[in-house]
């Protein structure tokens, strides 16, 4: 349980104005005065406070990453966190949250590159990690059923060791989760116990996965698939996650929301994904802006600045 998880070195004091909207059961309030709708297509509503984007990879995104993060805050959207996929994109994770204000970075090795990993490698992932107090989370890391690019076997090798050093430094892990949910479900359990924050990237699981990370009190995050006219699944696990452990992100430069689908995606659409959470709960863009917000300051433990 949250009380039982260790004070890490990067974290802050656990608190939402907002676990009034609790876990919502059945179908979310359906007012249509209270839905986030855009009124141009290719703009989103814009509410009064900053909204974070949990989850993005700036060094794949073709643009200046002081230009995109700039671009980011002007658009109302800060901190920014960048997650690192092997030890190259970590460093260059590190080396981004500390030349951008607002970034802050997760090291990880994502399964597709654990192939190779070796414990050299997550010596060096902590190395980065205790170097740097911009470095909130380990991650990306899990397991990816859906490619072949590593055996499994040695994902979740390298799962299992990324794991226990989340749980030497006292950061939350990044999850990816794809077409694995028994498995990661299962090495999550076993390595820990509600010692860190769980962060379940790009959420995609049902009902049974869902109702199986809010008992464990895992946070769930949801990117531009909640746009798509045929993701309805993804929107009702939105609609049904706990107020207090949903978060947004856009997995830039990939997963580009309506009406951007197919195209290179940025930080700054993450405004998007929050309009479709709002409508998918039936709460005020607001509400669901500040609740991100307010999330997101928890788990990660970064300041939220005032728009």
């Amino acid at each position: 349980m949250e009380s039982s998880r260790p004070e890490g070195p990067h974290r802050v004091r656990a608190a939402s104005r907002l676990l009034h909207l609790g876990f919502a059961a059945g179908r979310p309030h359906d007012d249509p005065r209270r839905r986030a709708v855009s009124k141009e297509a290719g703009k989103p509503c814009r509410g009064s406070a900053l909204i974070p984007d949990c989850h993005a990879h700036l060094d794949l995104i073709k643009e200046d990453t002081e230009s995109v993060v700039t671009s980011a805050k002007a658009a109302g959207v800060s901190p920014v966190i960048t997650i690192g996929l092997n030890i190259r994109s970590s460093a260059e994770a590190v080396r981004a949250a500390a030349a951008c204000e607002g970034v802050y970075a997760a090291v990880g090795i994502h399964p597709n590159d654990t192939g190779g990993a070796t414990s050299d490698e997550i010596d060096h992932l902590e190395e980065m990690a205790r170097a740097s107090n911009r470095v909130v989370a380990i991650g990306e890391t899990g397991l990816d059923y859906y490619r072949d690019k590593s055996p499994a076997d040695a994902q979740k090798q390298a799962f299992r060791a990324q794991l226990r050093l989340a749980k030497r430094l006292g950061l939350p892990v990044i999850v990816h989760d794809r077409e694995a949910h028994s498995d990661a479900l299962a090495l999550l359990a076993e390595e820990l116990d509600g010692d860190v924050p769980v962060i379940m990237h790009c959420f995609s699981g049902d009902r049974h996965v869902l109702d199986e990370c809010v008992r464990r009190d895992y946070y769930v995050s949801f990117a531009g698939q909640v746009t798509f006219k045929n993701a309805r699944e993804v929107r009702e696990m939105a609609s049904l996650a706990p107020a207090n452990r949903i978060l947004c992100e856009t997995d830039a430069p990939f997963l580009s929301p309506e009406p951007f689908r197919g195209k290179p995606n940025t930080p700054e659409r993450v405004r998007f994904v929050a309009e479709a959470l709002a409508a998918s709960r039936g709460i005020a863009l607001d509400d669901m802006e500040r609740l991100l917000a307010d999330n997101t300051s928890r788990v990660f433990g970064v300041p939220m600045e005032e728009d």
